[in-house]
């Protein structure tokens, strides 16, 4: 009896502290750069996308210039994010270059 109530309050105690750690965060103004801060730090990926497109940026101007709270927006979500690992694939995807060269053309025009 006595264990049931160790687990039952150290799961709430547990609970407790992870509702306080993703503290709800309030927009100063209805700025571009406030709206993408609060929907990023949300963790609604879909949200995030919708927010990006609206703003008529790309993901990558987003993840390299826009700053939350004196912050560049990536280290933000990173400290004050829910769901911040999935959230940072969204915004940091884009600014990764991928080059493909054919092989193949590239030795017949050698010759």
């Amino acid at each position: 009896m006595n264990i049931k109530k160790i687990v039952i309050a150290t799961l709430v105690t547990t609970g407790l502290s992870i509702s306080v750690q993703a503290s709800d965060l309030k927009a100063a103004d209805s700025s571009l750069a406030t709206k993408l801060c609060v929907t990023a730090a949300s963790g609604n990926r879909a949200a995030m996308y919708n927010q990006v497109k609206a703003s008529g940026k790309s993901a990558q101007f987003v993840a390299k210039n826009i700053n939350c709270n004196s912050k560049n927006i990536l280290a933000f979500v990173e400290e004050n994010g829910k769901n911040s690992q999935n959230m940072l694939k969204v915004l940091d995807r884009s600014s990764h270059n991928i080059s493909i060269t054919d092989i193949a053309k590239n030795t017949l025009e050698m010759k």
